[in-house]
Order: C-alpha cells, then sequence, then structure tokens
C-alpha cells in the first residue's frame, strides 16, 4: 500500500514539472518562438515606408494626366510633362521663323555667315548638297561652331560619315574623331581650359517642330560638341534637350532619300554615307 501510495504521488509530480520546465525553457532560450511571430508581423510596417508609387512615378503607369489622350490627339507623348503637355506646332514655327528672322538685324563687315553647306555621298556616288540655314543672330557661339567646322580641312565636318540612322527621328553625324558617334569634339576657339572638347547650351529657342531642324546632339548638359543631327520627322522629345540651332533650306530630298533608301541594321548605315565637302554657303 505505501508502494502504491508513492506512486501515485509521483505522478502528477512528473507531469506538472515537465510543462514548466518546457514554457520555461521557451521564454529564456535565445532563439524565442514569440518575438520572431512578433518580428514578422511588424517587419513590413517598420521597414516599408509610406508607397513612394502612388504618383506613378515608374516607367509604366499613368506618368500624367490622360497623357495618351493628349498624345492621340496631337498634343504631345507620355515625354512631354506638365508645361509640355501643351503644344501648339503652328505657334511653335511661328517662334522659330521669328528666331531666324533675327538674322536681318546682321550688319557691317563683321556680319558672320548665316547658311552652310554639306555635300553628301551615298557609297561613293556623286554627292550631293545639302544648304543649312543657321539662325546666328539667337545663337552665335552655337553657329560659329558649325561654321568652323565646315570650314576646318584638318579636324572638321570633312570626311566623316552619317554614323546612325534613326528612322523616326533624323540623321546622326558630326563626330570628327572616332567617326562613330562614341566622341566628338568642338572647335579649338571655343573650348576653355575647364571644359576644352565642349561648351555650354546657348538656349532653347528653336523647336523640333518639323523635317529639316539642324540640332546638336549632346551627351549631357552643358556638353556641346561636334555632334548634331538633322530631323526627318517632328521630334518634341528633343525639345529642352538638344540646342536647334539651323534648318535646312535646300536639299531635303537628299535627307529624305538617304533616311528612307539606306538599310540600316540596328541604325548603322551599311553603306557609307560621306561629307566630301563642306562650307559657308
Amino acid at each position: 500500500m505505501s508502494n502504491m501510495n508513492a506512486l501515485l504521488i509521483n505522478i502528477p509530480k512528473t507531469f506538472v514539472a515537465q510543462p514548466q520546465r518546457r514554457a520555461v525553457s521557451i521564454l529564456s532560450s535565445p532563439i524565442s518562438l514569440l518575438p520572431q511571430t512578433i518580428n514578422c508581423q511588424t517587419q513590413p510596417s517598420v521597414l516599408s515606408p509610406p508607397s513612394s508609387r502612388s504618383m506613378a512615378t515608374g516607367t509604366r503607369g499613368a506618368r500624367g494626366h490622360g497623357w495618351l489622350k493628349k498624345y492621340r490627339s496631337g498634343l504631345g507623348g507620355r515625354h512631354l510633362q506638365g508645361r509640355w503637355h501643351y503644344r501648339d506646332l503652328e505657334e511653335l514655327k511661328i517662334t522659330n521663323d521669328k528666331v531666324f528672322a533675327m538674322n536681318e538685324r546682321l550688319s557691317g563687315p563683321q556680319r558672320p555667315a548665316t547658311e552652310a553647306y554639306l555635300e553628301l555621298s551615298v557609297g561613293g556616288e556623286e554627292s550631293q548638297r545639302v544648304v543649312i540655314e543657321l539662325a546666328a543672330a539667337a545663337l552665335p557661339k552655337t553657329t560659329e561652331n558649325f561654321r568652323l567646322l565646315c570650314q576646318d580641312n584638318h579636324g572638321g565636318y570633312k570626311s566623316t560619315s552619317v554614323y546612325k540612322i534613326e528612322k523616326t527621328v533624323g540623321l546622326c553625324m558630326g563626330d570628327t574623331i572616332y567617326n562613330n558617334g562614341m566622341s566628338g569634339r568642338c572647335h579649338p576657339s571655343l573650348g576653355t581650359p575647364a571644359s576644352p572638347f565642349a561648351f555650354e547650351d546657348e538656349g532653347f529657342l528653336v523647336s523640333h517642330t518639323e523635317p529639316g531642324i539642324v540640332s546638336m546632339m549632346s551627351p549631357g548638359v552643358h556638353s556641346n560638341d561636334s555632334r548634331f543631327l538633322i530631323t526627318t520627322t517632328g521630334a518634341p522629345q528633343l525639345d529642352g534637350r538638344f540646342v536647334a540651332f539651323g534648318r535646312v533650306k535646300e536639299g531635303m530630298d537628299v535627307i529624305n532619300q538617304i533616311a528612307t533608301g539606306v538599310f540600316t541594321k540596328r541604325g548603322r548605315p551599311t553603306v557609307e554615307i560621306t561629307v566630301t565637302g563642306c562650307g559657308i554657303a
């Protein structure tokens, strides 16, 4: 009887002691389950700030209020945000005409030339001339760089190539160093000790409203060198980025013939398009 009482007394002690030890071991363990559960629940609210994409700052989604509707109605695309949404082509063309009309105010023996020409040869065929009107009065430094490079037979535009043809933008040319679009250099007389290869943006006065606009191709802000392009269509995405300084006065058919008739591979023409001659008209 005494042995049975001893057994009954020991049984509750065994069952009571084990849960106590397990509870204590769980709470006192360095890898506790309870804190991990709390961390998992609170981690998103602590680590994730309020959503920064609420205003559609990414590349997809509505990047403007009704940009697609405005694009279809001719008021500019997704790249024209805020004040650039409104784009009156007729008004911008009138402004361009006024900028080029400022050349009439130039007079005197120091009057700069307002026209330049390029002679382009496709695949070794006979060269054809393209005459460019320059906005010399409004953009004197940019146009002077272009004129000097047209007159420089060593280190200028002569013997350079059209290195890329963007079918929906225009012809890219003017690389006076490597002749592949990877480099460029402004005329030495316009360079500075701080920036010997480029000069600053002079002004965005001329808009890319129509085919034939001649514009600098700068890799960044205040980085104009020798590279330029001639548009084959309206290019509103270039406004405020590239400094347009001229327009084709004669020979737009030559530009269109090259843009549509030359086969390209990833934008690179498969035949050599060379500037055989250039100068002041």
